[in-house]
């Protein structure tokens, strides 16, 4: 505070100062212990909060069928032949017969051989290229481009051209093993181009074509149908099923088979066990409490809490019930049928294999039960939306009751500090006129002594004390 202090009695006087201070910071100390409390309990509640965006987060899962099954695709003899992709929100299952008689190709073209590629032996000339619209224009080709690789390179810059072009390596003739290849962008007959025209004049070698292929679709057959496609990669093959075909082997059929794949279905159900007992084991430990357990920082006996252990177990023993097309009850499931179950614990188990079995008896039944509108995912998703909705979930509520209270008490303690602030500075004031006081009397003294001689002296010192 920049005070200055009468070297005679300024150290008292600080020290006596600084014990008002003590005395005026007690209360201080009680609310500053207060907010530590409600601190460590945001926390914690944070905490617990985050263990529902857990659960959350997979409940669309649970609410909707085609996107809480899972498929699976097996071609057999035919792993080498085919890729198959699957979106398992559309596609179906099934097993089909499938043979592919030849792939789609591209229109290319082959130049004839070479010694080398980097030199500069064609002349000078021009490339015509046709664009995919039809559209033709002309590549100047100069000395410094006029090998099979500055060729290339020219082509490939041309962004509107229809071609890619390559040089390749071919060992036919080992002297002359370099050539130029040059490939449609795109497969399948319908994609078959126009090949650019070459003109070279003044060139050390002569430059022709030495071979081409046409542009061709590919053939396969599906369950013994002819179906022809412009290109390798086939989307929508099946509804929801696409392909990308890599081989072709008319004498080597296979088949795809498309599945439930029950190994995933059941890890999702493991998966939303696991989230579910997160939030179940963070209320177990707030009830276990000693004679040492300090309650006041925890949510031990919160009703809250024990609400919602409640409302979860009553979600695993109440009936999940399969609905048909037109609303009506056909059946229900429990969720201990399906292997979901408390222990002793207060926590969930999982037997995964109890699970699968009923999905391999009624798969149909079991989702329905679990994603349909009578089913669990729907309770589950209604039971969420109470606690995490927005601002006016009891989540929120109770997060946003913490925080009130925190500031509370920091506004609190900021107008104890101030009040504190002026205690000091009204005691300081007081002081700093004393001492003024102390000054002007030792003055006086002072002169009066010296006025009075020696004798005086004694006399004024007496009256001053």
């Amino acid at each position: 505070m920049g005070l200055r202090f009468d070297p005679v009695g300024g150290g008292q006087f600080k020290q006596a100062v600084q014990q008002l201070i003590e005395v005026e910071k007690q209360p201080l100390k009680g609310l500053e212990s207060r907010k530590g409390i409600e601190e460590s309990k945001m926390k914690l509640f944070q905490e617990f909060k985050g263990r529902f965006a857990g659960l959350n987060k997979i409940l669309n899962d649970f609410t909707d069928f085609r996107k809480f099954r899972e498929l699976k695709v097996d071609v057999g003899d035919g792993q080498n032949l085919i890729n198959v992709s699957v979106d398992k929100e559309r596609a179906e299952p099934g097993t089909y017969n499938i043979r592919i008689q030849e792939l789609a190709e591209r229109s290319s073209i082959i130049s004839n051989g070479f010694p080398d590629p980097e030199e500069k032996v064609l002349g000078v000339g021009y490339i015509t290229l046709y664009s995919a619209n039809g559209d033709k224009h002309q590549v100047f080709i100069d000395e410094r481009s006029s090998s099979l690789r500055g060729v290339a390179a020219l082509l490939n810059r041309q962004n509107d051209a229809p071609v890619r072009a390559s040089v390749i390596q071919d060992a036919t003739d080992p002297d002359n093993q370099w050539k130029l290849l040059l490939s449609a962008k795109k497969d399948g007959a319908d994609e078959g181009i126009e090949f650019p025209e070459f003109y070279f004049v003044d060139g050390d070698r002569e430059f022709y074509t030495e071979d081409f292929h046409d542009a061709q679709n590919a053939l396969l057959y599906l369950d013994g149908f002819a179906v022809e496609s412009n290109g390798n990669q086939i989307a929508d093959f099946l509804s929801g099923v696409s392909v990308e075909l890599k081989g072709s082997q008319p004498d080597k059929p296979f088949t795809l088979k498309i599945t439930e794949d029950y190994a995933k279905v059941a890890g999702k159900v493991k998966t939303m066990v696991e989230e579910a007992n997160k939030i179940l084991d963070f209320i177990n430990k707030q009830n276990q409490i000693d004679q040492s357990s300090d309650t006041r920082s925890t949510f031990a006996g919160d009703t809250s809490l024990q609400n919602i252990e409640f409302q979860l177990c009553n979600l695993v023993h109440e009936p999940m019930l399969v609905l048909d097309s037109e609303g009506e009850v056909t059946g229900s499931y429990r969720l201990n049928q399906l292997g979901v179950e408390f222990e002793k614990t207060g926590l969930l188990t999982f037997k995964e294999e109890k699970f699968t079995k009923a999905l391999e008896r009624d798969f149909e039944g079991v989702a329905q039960a679990i994603t349909g509108e009578g089913g669990f995912g729907a309770s589950l998703k209604r039971f969420l939306e109470g606690y995490t909705r927005g601002t006016s979930g009891l989540l929120a509520t109770r997060e946003q009751g913490i925080r009130t209270r925190i500031k509370e008490i920091d506004n609190q303690i900021d107008m104890k500090n101030r009040q504190i602030e002026r205690k000091v500075q009204s005691i300081t004031d007081t002081f700093s006129k004393l001492q003024g006081t102390m000054a002007n009397m030792q003055r006086q003294q002072q002169y009066l002594a010296s006025s009075l001689g020696g004798g005086g002296g004694n006399l004024v010192g007496q009256l001053l004390g």
